[in-house]
């Protein structure tokens, strides 16, 4: 009896305004596939989810809906850019203390980043997937679940930024990387400290917050491509990608900002056919020059970006600007310059 009671308080009231008492906070749980809800009959659903770990009645007053059901390798922009406009309508019309997003780790740094790009309001989006599918005796889903919840729970969670949750870390959406294919500890925040951590369903920030911009993109175009330098490029993958009619190129570039010469070329071939090319560097952190010859060329400098979230920003740019200039100005100020 106590223990349904103690449910029946934390599920509906916690208790009433009217009483004194403060209600839970409510959250809205978006549910889009992935390992965390990878079963051998298929997708569990966000009701699912959610049942799996009764906890979450003590933390929140819980909504759920589900918004796909795919693994996160089939993600696209196009439904990255929905994904974002339901956060900011969710935002707009609920009164709700933040948004969870479960996900499959495959794409999940790429999703959170443009997320982040398109969500102005300073409530808090919590992403957080699973390593381990709930097929396994050790899967990580439902603790990952309930810390996502616990974080958007918490006041000091807003104006953060969207973040990422995974074994008891919180990493910010703009330096979060997946580092490994199995590990739990996969996702690190790669130039920069992780945002907190979880321990003992206590929440602990112990970084500032990141550098921040909001675009107003309502469209998206998925032909920006990204390619790597290696030890013999010629420039065949640039012109390949321009003459499948990239609006958009993010080249990863050699060390600090190098590039042979017949990459050079057909760079310069890129920019004559309208395309906005992008260097960041190959070695995935640090940031590059733009070396007088491709300043002349006008090609963007993507600063300390790595190249899955340069093309993620410049898709989402492009869907906004088409000028050199301003889509310059992003990658600088969200460089913290």
């Amino acid at each position: 009896m106590r223990k349904l009671l103690k449910g029946l308080l934390a599920c509906c009231l916690y208790m009433s305004p009217g009483l004194g008492i403060a209600q839970l906070p409510q959250i809205h749980i978006l549910a889009t596939g992935g390992t965390i809800a990878s079963t051998e009959s298929g997708m569990l659903t966000a009701e699912e989810l959610i049942s799996a770990v009764p906890e979450l009645a003590d933390v929140a007053s819980i909504s759920v809906e589900n918004f796909s059901s795919i693994g996160s390798s089939r993600m696209t922009p196009e439904l990255q850019l929905r994904l974002a406009q339901r956060v900011n309508e969710l935002f707009a019309e609920e009164e709700i203390a933040g948004v969870v997003i479960t996900h499959g780790t495959d794409s999940l740094e790429e999703t959170a980043f443009f997320v982040d790009l398109l969500v102005a309001d300073s409530r808090p989006v919590v992403f957080t997937a699973a390593q381990r599918s709930p097929r396994r005796v050790d899967t990580d889903g439902p603790r990952n679940l309930l810390n996502a919840a616990l974080i958007v729970a918490d006041d000091r969670s807003v104006d953060r930024g969207v973040m990422i949750t995974l074994n008891d870390d919180i990493h910010t959406a703009r330096f979060a990387r997946k580092t490994h294919t199995t590990a739990v500890e996969a996702f690190q925040s790669v130039g920069s400290g992780k945002m907190g951590s979880l321990d003992e369903q206590h929440v602990y920030f112990t970084a500032s917050k990141p550098p921040r911009i909001n675009l107003k993109t309502t469209e998206v175009n998925s032909r920006v491509d990204l390619i790597r330098l290696v030890a013999g490029s010629d420039g065949t993958l640039v012109r390949a990608a321009v003459a499948a009619g990239a609006r958009g190129i993010v080249l990863e570039v050699f060390g600090r900002g190098n590039v042979p010469p017949l990459v050079t070329e057909a760079l310069r071939e890129a920019v004559a056919a309208g395309v906005i090319v992008v260097f960041t560097s190959r070695t995935g952190d640090g940031r590059i020059v733009i070396y007088p010859e491709f300043s002349e060329l006008g090609i963007v400098n993507g600063e300390n970006l790595d190249g899955l979230k340069a093309r993620m920003l410049l898709i989402a740019a492009l869907g906004q600007s088409s000028s050199r200039d301003e889509i310059q100005d992003f990658f600088t100020s969200l460089s913290g310059y």
